[in-house]
């Protein structure tokens, strides 16, 4: 079957993929086999893969060694769910590597997905607390549901930092029309802002969350000194800090963003890399706010939360990940940075303005001369030439290399110094089209 004949199967029966979030819009190439950092369509095109499954892929595809953990779970019990009468013993083991492993982790707790264990955390937030609002970012990404999806910043408003409905940055038919209205939308990387905000309105304010590094928009870090001082202002406000590493956890480091900066949020959550592949997420957090999951006093429910073979998924990538001396990371490392410094080069060379920032497994391109050396911000590339992006992600499709929407790069175990040096090739070929 080939991939054109997928195409027109796919337009009578499916409504859309699994996302339509904005950057999508290309013909779709439909993968039959994935290996290592490789992948093949239908009609048998090979491409390198920085997509990664958006993420997740943090050993590549088919590694042997996560590969054969899972056979052996599906030869035991890979399906099961947890209720009053039964309980899969990886789940307790899952758990107490969490809090070896993750600062803020006192106790854990399972999801099928990322989106809707935000909203258990915004719940369990709401009950410690006792308060309604969150606040959360500009270009942050937690999920899809109507009270935490796009939305802009208000800038004219003299009350609650509500965010307004925005055609530029997620807006969806069918929201419930107060669900905006449950968070103030700020600019991150901005403490005097988070402060006069917190000065007016501290006292109603649940959560804060955030990506610690914004990986969703531009990989921006925080600025120096900002995570400490957030984490300061929540304690003095009452208000729980919750550090979005659905993206950063386990990916930046072993005891990942949190660990990096060393700076602890009551409340962590995690997904992607965490189970290397399978669909698993979990958050992670102080004793006193988890307890409040006990006694139903904070309702949780779900099918699939901790299904054995997703536990065995993320028990065998912590162990991967933390064996020799953190072999895993180092090797990111060796292949990143020559990537990063080649597409640099290339740039500079073919006279085509391109930025490159990033954190360890996870860079962007965006094309556009900021005249800086780091983006701090997603206001940062308000500028930048969405045309030539979309054209660089589809030329380089064609030559076989397939990145993600906004010029992002996700690395894994699996790429090779020679992945790299035909990356890099395809990639001055097609600057020069641009």
């Amino acid at each position: 079957m080939s991939n054109a004949e997928l195409i027109g199967r796919a337009r009578r029966v499916l409504a859309g993929a699994n996302t339509n979030l904005p950057g999508g819009g290309f013909a779709p190439r439909f993968m039959v086999k994935g290996e290592g950092a490789h992948l093949w369509d239908a009609d048998g095109k090979e491409y390198i893969d920085y997509v990664l499954s958006a993420g997740p892929l943090i050993f590549g595809h088919s590694n042997p060694e996560f590969i054969e953990t899972l056979k052996d779970q599906l030869d035991t019990i890979w399906s099961l769910n947890s209720t009053i009468f039964q309980q899969s013993a990886l789940e307790v083991e899952v758990a107490e590597k969490f809090v070896q492993l993750v600062p803020c982790a006192e106790k854990v707790h399972f999801n099928p997905t990322g989106s809707e264990t935000v909203q258990l955390v915004i719940r369990l937030a709401r009950a410690y607390t006792g308060r309604r609002y969150f606040i959360r970012f500009e270009g942050h990404y937690h999920g899809w549901f109507d009270n935490i999806l796009g939305g802009a910043v208000n800038e004219e408003s003299a009350g609650r930092p509500f965010p307004v409905e925005n055609k530029q940055n997620l807006a969806t038919e069918g929201r419930d029309t107060a669900a905006l209205e449950q968070s103030f939308l700020l600019p991150w990387n901005d403490i005097a802002i988070l402060e006069e905000v917190l000065e007016k309105y501290g006292e109603e304010v649940a959560m804060v969350i955030m990506e610690p590094i914004l990986c969703n928009s531009g990989c921006c870090p925080p600025r120096p000194g900002y995570l400490e001082k957030v984490r300061q202002l929540c304690t003095k406000y009452g208000i729980v800090l919750c550090f979005d590493e659905v993206i950063t956890g386990f990916r930046v480091a072993l005891h990942s963003a949190q660990g990096l900066f060393g700076v602890t949020p009551d409340i962590g959550i995690f997904g992607k890399a965490m189970a290397g592949g399978l669909p698993l997420a979990a958050f992670a957090g102080k004793k006193e706010i988890m307890d409040f999951l006990l006694g139903k006093r904070v309702v949780s429910g779900g099918t699939f939360g901790r299904y054995p073979l997703g536990l065995a998924a993320t028990l065998a990538s912590m162990k991967i990940l933390e064996k020799d001396d953190g072999a895993f990371y180092k090797k990111i490392d060796r292949i990143q940075k020559p990537l990063m410094d080649g597409l640099k080069e290339i740039s500079k060379k073919r006279g085509i303005p391109m930025f490159l920032q990033g954190t360890r497994g996870a860079f962007i391109t965006r094309f556009i001369d900021l005249g800086k050396e780091v983006a701090y911000s997603v206001r940062d590339f308000a500028a930048v030439d969405t045309q030539k992006e979309r054209r660089w992600a589809e030329l380089m499709a064609e030559e076989g290399v397939i990145l993600m929407f906004g010029g992002r790069f996700y690395i894994s175990s699996a790429h090779t110094e020679a992945d790299v040096h035909r990356t890099l090739e395809c990639a001055d070929r097609v600057i020069c089209k641009l």
